[in-house]
Parts: C-alpha cells; sequence; structure tokens
C-alpha cells in the first residue's frame, strides 16, 4: 500500500462488502471464505487515503495478507491454486522445449539432406566436367594436365599466349596508352581466376591472399570506381611500384613464356606498375595530379598507404589464424609464412634469420618453425619493415620520369635475366638429356646385333632354316640372354668367348 492513514475507514467498505455477498459462489466453502475475509477486513483498523478507488488490486490483497491473519482454509486454497499455476506452467515449458527440439531435429535433418543434395550434384558435375575433358568420369583433371602430351600441349599454348601477352602490351601502351588500364585489367584478371581455378583445390589456396592478390583487387575497384580520386590513385602508383613491384626480386620471378604459373607470376607483379606509370606520365591532365600539382603528398604516401597495408594484414590473419586454422593444419596447406620457414634458400628466410639472431631474438642454432607464433610474429614484422623501405623510392619515382623509367627497366630485365638463365641451365640441360637418351638407346640396339653375330660364329644361335622348331632362347630374358655356364660340345676358347659376350650384352 502507498499510504496508510489512521484516520479514515477505506472508502465504500460496506458496498464492496455486500457486492460480493450478493455473488453466489459455486462452492459453498468459496461463500464461507469471502464472508469471514470481508468481516474480518471490515473490523480490521487498515486506513486508505480518500481517493482510493473502489476497485481492490492485486497489491492492496497481498498488503492484506501481510497484515492480516487469513483463515486456513484460504491459504490452503491459495496454495493449491499456485500448484496447479506451477503445474501447468511446467506442462507448457515441456511442450515447449520438445516442440523446439522437434524443430531443431527437422532442421538438422534438412541441412544434411542438402548438404547430401549438393554434393550429389557437386559429383555429378564434377564426373561430366571430368568425362568432357579427360574422356574418363573418375579421372582427376589434375591428374590429367600432368600427364606428358597433356603438359606439352599446355606449355606450348602457355608459350604462345605468353609471347602474344607481351606484344600485346607492347602495343596497347605504345599506341594507347590512356586505355592500358582496360587491358590490364581484362588480362590481369584472366591469369587470376586460372590461378583461383588451378590452386583453390591445392596445397596452395591461402597463397591467393597475399598482398599482392589483394593489391590486384585494390587497383582494379580504384580504376573502376573512382578513376579520378587523387589520393586513391597515388596509394596505388605507391603500392604498386613500392611492395608489389619489388616483389618480383624477393620472388625472383622469371618471364618464361612456356609456363603458365611463371607468367602469370611476372604478370601480376609487373603489369600494375606499368598502368601506374602509364597513367602518371602518359595521359593528359591526369587524375594523379590535383590543383596543387603533380606532387605525392606525405599523407597519400603514408598514412594512407601503410594504413591500407595494415587492413591487409589483419585481414590475412583472421583468415589464416582463425577461419582456416583447423583447415591448414589438417591437410598440410601452404602459406607465405610456411613456404617461406621452410626454404632455406630464399632471401628472406636467411636475411631474416641473421637480423633475428644477432638481436638475440632467434638462437644461434635455433631454426624457424612456422607452427610458433614467434616465428610468425617474426615474419610479420619483417615484411612490415620491408613494405616501409619499398615505399621510400616511391616519391622520387612519382616527381621523376627518367627515374621511372629506369626502375622499370630494371625490374623487367631482372626477370627476363632470371627466365634467360632458366632456358640456359635447366631447360636446355632437360633438352640435351633426351637427345643423350636416344645415342645410348641406338647403342644398346647396336650392341646385340654384333653379339647376335658372334653367338652364330661359334654356334650357339641357330638360324631359322637350320631348324623347322628354333630355340629362341636369346628372347627368353631380356637381362641375360646367353645361358649361363659352358655350353654343351663347347671347347675352352669357345666358353671365354662366350663369357665375353655376356659381360658386353650386361
Amino acid at each position: 500500500l502507498e499510504m496508510v492513514h489512521m484516520s479514515q475507514r477505506l472508502p465504500s467498505n460496506r458496498k464492496r462488502r455486500h457486492s460480493y455477498r450478493s455473488k453466489e459462489m459455486e462452492d459453498p466453502d468459496d461463500n464461507v471464505l469471502v464472508s469471514e475475509t470481508l468481516d474480518m477486513l471490515e473490523d480490521s483498523d487498515l486506513m486508505f487515503e480518500e481517493d482510493e478507488t473502489d476497485a481492490l488490486t492485486l497489491t492492496d490483497l497481498l498488503g492484506f495478507l501481510d497484515e492480516v491473519d487469513v483463515p486456513n482454509a484460504l491459504r490452503k486454497r491459495t496454495k493449491i491454486w499456485g500448484e496447479k499455476i506451477k503445474h501447468h506452467r511446467q506442462r507448457i515449458e515441456t511442450r515447449l522445449k520438445g516442440a523446439h527440439e522437434h524443430l531443431k531435429n527437422i532442421k538438422n535433418g534438412l541441412q544434411r539432406r542438402g548438404k547430401a543434395m549438393r554434393k550429389v550434384i557437386r559429383d555429378a558435375s564434377n564426373r561430366t566436367a571430368r568425362r568432357i575433358i579427360t574422356g574418363d568420369s573418375n579421372k582427376k583433371v589434375r591428374e590429367y594436365i600432368k600427364e606428358p602430351p597433356v603438359a606439352k600441349l599446355i606449355d606450348c599454348v602457355s608459350f604462345t599466349l605468353g609471347v602474344i601477352l607481351l606484344v600485346s602490351a607492347e602495343f596497347v601502351s605504345l599506341t594507347a596508352p590512356q586505355h592500358f588500364w582496360i587491358f590490364y585489367i581484362t588480362t590481369a584478371w584472366a591469369m587470376i581466376f586460372t590461378r583461383i581455378a588451378l590452386w583453390w583445390g591445392g596445397n596452395f589456396k591461402y597463397f591467393l591472399f597475399d598482398f599482392c592478390y589483394f593489391g590486384n583487387l585494390v587497383f582494379t575497384l580504384v580504376l573502376l570506381l573512382a578513376p579520378t580520386n587523387t589520393a586513391f590513385l597515388q596509394v596505388c602508383f605507391v603500392w604498386a611500384n613500392g611492395p608489389i613491384g619489388l616483389a618480383m626480386i624477393t620472388w625472383r620471378n622469371s618471364l618464361v613464356f612456356h609456363s603458365l604459373e611463371k607468367v602469370t607470376s611476372f604478370y601480376i607483379h609487373g603489369a600494375p606498375p606499368l598502368a601506374m606509370m602509364l597513367i602518371r606520365w602518359f595521359v593528359k591532365d591526369t587524375p594523379m595530379c590535383d590543383q596543387g600539382g603533380c606532387v605525392l603528398s606525405w599523407f597519400n604516401w603514408w598514412v594512407l598507404s601503410i594504413s591500407g597495408y595494415l587492413f591487409w594484414q589483419v585481414l590475412q590473419l583472421v583468415l589464416t589464424e582463425i577461419i582456416g586454422k583447423t583447415e591448414i593444419q589438417t591437410k598440410g596447406l601452404q602459406t607465405s609464412c610456411r613456404w617461406i620457414a621452410t626454404h632455406p634458400k630464399m632471401p628472406v628466410h636467411s636475411i631474416s634469420l641473421k637480423i633475428s639472431r644477432y638481436f638475440g631474438i632467434m638462437g644461434k642454432e635455433e631454426k624457424y618453425d612456422h607452427t610458433t607464433w614467434k616465428t610468425k610474429v617474426i615474419f610479420i614484422s619483417f615484411q612490415a619493415v620491408y613494405t616501409m623501405l619499398t615505399l621510400l623510392p616511391c616519391k622520387i619515382l612519382f616527381e621523376s620520369f627518367w627515374a621511372n623509367m629506369v626502375y622499370l627497366f630494371v625490374l623487367y630485365i631482372y626477370c627476363v635475366w632470371n627466365g634467360a638463365r632458366y632456358y640456359i641451365h635447366v631447360f636446355a640441360e632437360r633438352y640435351t638429356l633426351q637427345f643423350r637418351g636416344v645415342d645410348s638407346k641406338s647403342q644398346s640396339q647396336a650392341e646385340p646385333a654384333e653379339t647376335k653375330e658372334m653367338m652364330l660364329k661359334n654356334g650357339e644361335l641357330k638360324l631359322p632354316h637350320d631348324d623347322k622348331k628354333p630355340k629362341a632362347h636369346s628372347a627368353t630374358s631380356s637381362d641375360n640372354p646367353l645361358p649361363s655356364g659352358r655350353p654343351n660340345g663347347t671347347s675352352q676358347s669357345d666358353a671365354e668367348t662366350t663369357s665375353d659376350a655376356q659381360k658386353k650384352v650386361q
């Protein structure tokens, strides 16, 4: 009760009592209880405010129950009602829980059926694609393209397309430099989608989240959606000529035309610097320059460029260490950190390890372990420092035409030189081994002819007309065509000649 006054009784108390008593209760016990309760309330000393309404609320009743000695029958009846309410509530909760579990089971069953149906459709489409490409629905495409005839065909196609791509890029850059960005987007993403198709189901799936692919995605979005935004274009110029362009040296890219992998790696690192250079120097009223002049601002050079790089670094850690962590560990998939940590001959591996040992971060005999956060933090820090170092020459490249030309010339010559070394030292050696194999085969074919003449001379091999059923013991075993030991009816000299012939054949 909000207020209790001792000076005035509850208004209309008798009227309320009379209204309650005038009602006939279904249960006689209820009539007795109500009468006793009303008499008790009438004789009680509880007082209310004058403006209290005639309606008796639940709050009033609860207050009365605390102050008034309610009969035991009413307390018993209230307890029974409470138990019934509790029982009904429990029954409703049980039914709701059962309905929830039933709906959950239905949902899980639908998900399982949908997953099984998607698997059936995927397997059927894969078998159809395999039948069309390989001629056998059970042979995988990845295994089919590794077979010598198919691999040679792919190499020939890659060589042809690589030369055509190089000549086409030269033609577009010389005749229409202002439209080269369209050629770049078309060809680069054709190669990237091809690489996604080849790598997504293999061990190099998470290489597709490296900074070079992220940079090409940003270049494409900026050139398509914000081609006149000076700040974004300057950041693209810095990224293309900084970390992505110098990655050709870091990852030892080589211009090997017959290798689709090498041509793709070269193009996704080498095409962006060329596209940004043409926009900067060969487009009239270039959008890279604002009204203040063609100057690379410090904010765009450092703040925006490093902020975008940090955003990519956080995104890559989320993908490799949270979302795909289980898949990488169970399937042994490769990442950039794991690849560098397990290849000591790479310059990044050796240089970072020497620096870490010099500052005491790594022990003198300690090696990289790609599963530990220590190695991951070292590579993340080293890559961040490397990125900031590659940003240093970008201001000179942006403001000097000849510096930009010489810079691109050095990068492309380095890749061409690596390709030449591959063709001379690797490919040519394999080509020479093919001819050596042919020479050794012809020599092995000549030696059995001489041996056969010697066997005919010694009487160990009969001509076909000497016997209608000749003993072709020379064809019984390719490893030892001559009989072992001394043949019957031969002299000591004949036996020695036979043993010499055996040695020669072997």
